[in-house]
């Protein structure tokens, strides 16, 4: 045995000793003689207290919360496992507060060394006279050492740990720093633990606002939370928190009066939920913070833990402050937006709006709707509808796998046939169902304008202006699909497995036939509004850990992947299909200075309008989960023959974006 080991022994043994007897009565009453349980425990302790290992050098962390917060600093969600905690200093909580706890739970707390000798002797007559256990008499210092270093479990070696350890803790500690710990510490029900979290929950308050009745009510939980919860129980309730205000009357704590007062006051709960802007949004942030098959922003997630289990525990229990790029305002808008036009959740549509501020990659709005994330019961009858859905088209690995852009995609061609010096005079006959020989890789196409219509000679503005098909296949055919793909992959075409293989591909390319997730066409999109550079999209601006350091700031990662003057001339051309004469004037006419493409596939299974107007590029889509033909079909309560990229989308983008520039 080292000499360390015994002095600390004996340090610890000449204030712990004289209770052992008592202590091996309180443990083992219910089950054995007490009589011989205090013998055998006072034989047994002279080793034992020695022997035992010390209070470890490291104290746990209790389980913390972690909040995510909007591009202002708003909390916008709290993200917690099995438990919540929203953790408060000790001068946050009012004396009151403070009070009511030492009243019930250990009025001795300032006076005794972690154990109170007297309370232990007290409840061991008690409990002999009444030949089981009705009082205890562990201090705030045990109970803090009990809920976080040891096992719940009543055992005479466990409460021999409670007993050795609390005496160590006090000496390592101040009283404020153990009632700090405690009071942030202690289980109050209803999966809430901390007083800082029971005053938010319970009374939907700040801890600096709780009243003498209701610190009195927090205080009377702690003894049994699941016995006496405010919510399922409140005239238990009533009862033990009417014997804190007693408690706390006979220490001097309050007078005649404010006793009377606050027990004549009733229980007046005020339930909280979480707050939860955005479900998808909100689903997103946490996989992107623990998942390692996630994309985007590559090294957050080694900035907060090596492994997925050591990401997720910090997330769910670590107290990060995640700090993202959603702008409230702008998000709202987008959702209202959705709302607006798709009413109907159990049968329309899904809708999503995406918007990035193109000159930074911030994505500062991600709206899905109508239905709210969440899964369908799996009993499902066939004829029955579900307003859920667990789908996120708009985002990569978010359980879609990307929508066919349709005619959203044909300015990638035209900035493709630009870099290969075509101009935009170059022409071709558009007749409706030509034969188009050499289309990729030595396979024919036969494209259909829209309504079968003959566009004649078209150069290539007329042809991005009517979005014809003819055109844009025989474009691609002399533009050549590899140089195609090449640009769409540089401005931030990436996750489409259906680009990774030229030999898969023909000219149905121009067409938007491969599968693109909005987000990555509002970073195509964006990179012409921003002149040439593409940045690259991210959600989250920075994350600190519990103690506000920084372990992670994201740098924006800008690069020139076009030149400047294409980039301009793409600005130019894109504000065709916005004119009068075009496929969306809707938006021409609602957002000024607006450019864009629509987009429909061939099946109307998917509907685009991608643009940019000031700062910002927005992708809106309309389709459902597993494409489906949008044809003779009523959305948001008004009929459509078909849904398309200048009607129902467009309409929706420009409503959306008239109220974000000036």
């Amino acid at each position: 045995m080292s000499t360390d080991s015994i002095g600390r022994g004996a340090r610890v043994l000449s204030g712990v000793l004289v209770l052992v007897a008592a202590i091996g009565v309180l443990v083992l009453l219910p089950i054995l003689p007490f009589v011989v349980a205090a013998a055998d425990t006072v034989d047994a302790t002279r080793e034992q207290v020695v022997d035992r290992p010390p209070l470890p050098d490291e104290l746990p962390l209790a389980a913390q919360v972690s909040t995510v917060h909007d591009t202002g600093g708003e909390q916008i969600a709290e993200l917690s496992g099995v438990e919540r905690r929203r953790p408060v200093a000790l001068d946050q909580v009012p004396q009151v507060l403070i009070d009511a706890v030492l009243a019930i739970e250990d009025d001795e707390f300032y006076e005794h060394n972690g154990v109170n000798h007297q309370s232990v002797l007290r409840a061991t007559a008690r409990n002999l006279t009444a030949g089981g256990i009705e009082e205890g008499a562990s201090t705030i210092t045990q109970q803090y050492v009990k809920m976080t270093l040891l096992d719940p479990e009543q055992t005479l070696d466990r409460k021999m740990h409670e007993v050795v350890w609390a005496v160590e803790l006090e000496q390592r500690l101040s009283k404020d720093e153990i009632l700090e710990r405690y009071l942030n510490a202690v289980y109050l029900g209803e999966g809430v633990y901390g007083v800082g979290t029971a005053a938010a929950h319970y009374f939907g308050k700040p801890i600096g606002e709780v009243t003498l009745a209701e610190a009195a009510l927090l205080a009377a939980t702690i003894q049994s939370p699941s016995a006496v919860n405010p919510v399922v129980a409140p005239e238990t309730v009533t009862g033990r928190r009417d014997v804190v205000i007693q408690r706390m009357l006979a220490h001097g704590m309050i007078d005649e009066a404010e006793a009377e007062a606050a027990m004549a006051e009733g229980i007046e709960l005020d339930i909280r939920e979480d707050p939860d802007v955005e479900p998808f949004w909100i689903d997103y942030v946490k996989r992107l913070v623990y998942d390692e098959n996630m994309t985007l922003q590559p090294g957050l997630r080694e900035a907060v833990g090596a492994t997925r289990d050591e990401r997720v525990d910090a997330l769910f229990e670590g107290g990060l402050r995640i700090h993202t790029t959603l702008d409230r305002g702008i998000h709202e808008r987008a959702g209202d937006t959705l709302a607006a036009h798709l009413t109907d959740p159990a049968n329309d549509p899904l809708g999503a709006l995406i918007t990035l501020e193109h000159a930074t990659g911030a994505l500062r709005a991600v709206a899905l709707g109508p239905r709210a994330f969440g899964s369908c019961p799996e009993d499902l009858d066939e004829d029955e509808t579900c307003d859920a859905t667990q789908v996120n088209p708009a985002m990569p690995n978010a359980g879609g796998s990307g929508r066919q852009a349709g005619s959203a995609f044909k300015p990638f061609v035209v900035a493709a046939a630009l870099e290969a010096n075509l101009g935009f005079d170059e022409e071709y006959d558009t007749p409706s169902g030509e034969v188009v020989e050499g289309c990729g890789y030595g396979e024919d196409y036969e494209p259909q304008n829209y309504g079968g219509h003959d566009g004649g000679e078209m150069d290539m503005v007329a042809a991005l202006r009517e979005s014809n098909n003819v055109y844009f296949v025989k474009l691609a055919r002399d533009v050549g699909i590899e140089r195609i793909v090449e640009l769409a992959q540089r401005h931030g075409v990436t996750q489409s497995p259906n680009l990774g293989n030229f030999s898969d591909l023909d000219c149905s390319l121009a067409l938007g036939t491969p599968e693109i997730f909005p987000l990555e066409m509002v970073v195509g999109y964006g990179t012409w509004a921003n002149y040439g550079q593409r940045c690259e999209p991210y959600l989250i601006e920075r994350i600190e850990d519990r103690l506000g350091e920084v372990i992670y700031q994201h740098e924006p990662r800008c690069e020139q992947v076009i030149h400047k003057d294409i980039a301009g001339w793409m600005r130019s051309v894109l504000a065709q299909p916005v004119s009068s004469d075009g496929t969306a004037p809707v938006v021409g006419a609602s957002v000024p200075n607006s450019y864009g493409k629509t987009g429909t596939t061939q099946d109307h299974a998917d509907a685009w309008f991608v643009g940019f107007a000031g700062d910002y590029s927005t992708a809106a889509w309309i389709g459902h989960e597993h494409p489906t033909p949008l044809r003779d079909v009523t959305v948001g309560g008004q009929y459509y023959e078909s849904v398309t990229g200048g009607g129902l989308p467009a309409t929706i983008w420009a409503s959306y974006m008239a109220g974000l520039v000036d």
